[in-house]
């Protein structure tokens, strides 16, 4: 029987990839080649899948899974204090290839972005407010000069039969 390797409990957030669907994952376990897992989307056993935290990535094959935990075999040995301490920078560029992002990680945005961000849906939201404003105060002048003009109307065509 084959000894099992050392475990070191961690506790790290990362992003789980298969197939085109990214998944949030709570990395509870690292060995020399594997890792235990937490999700919300537990992949399937035998699928294989990439952990990203930061800059560090890993190929692993999900040996079991169970309830929202599973067990991955990585395909090259892990580093687990690299992969443990490998943080993205908050302005680090998101690798691209042809063009297109290759991976889709939240990152986290600058102050400037929040800002502009906030600023945007702020204008969104006070646009709409105005547009509702005119329109009802249009309908409100509509109704006054439909009630103001009806007995004149009446009147004239009374006079016209």
């Amino acid at each position: 029987m084959k000894a099992r390797e050392e475990r070191q409990k961690v506790m790290l957030r990362a992003r789980l990839r298969d197939g085109v669907h990214w998944h949030d994952v709570c990395v509870l376990n690292m060995s020399a080649h594997g890792l235990g897992i937490q999700t919300a989307w537990p992949p399937e056993r035998g699928t294989y899948v990439e952990i990203c935290r930061g800059r560090q990535s890993i190929i692993a094959r999900v040996a079991w899974a169970k309830g929202h935990r599973a067990g991955l075999r990585a395909q090259d040995a892990v580093s687990v204090a690299a992969f443990a301490n490998d943080l993205a920078d908050a302005d680090a560029k998101r690798p691209v290839f042809g063009g297109k992002p290759v991976e889709r990680r939240r990152f986290q945005r600058s102050a400037e972005e929040r800002h502009e961000l906030s600023r945007l849906k702020s204008r969104s939201i006070e646009f709409a407010c105005l547009a509702l404003a005119a329109g009802t105060i249009a309908m409100t002048a509509f109704g006054a000069v439909e009630q103001a003009l009806a007995d004149p109307l009446a009147q004239v065509r009374k006079a016209l039969h």
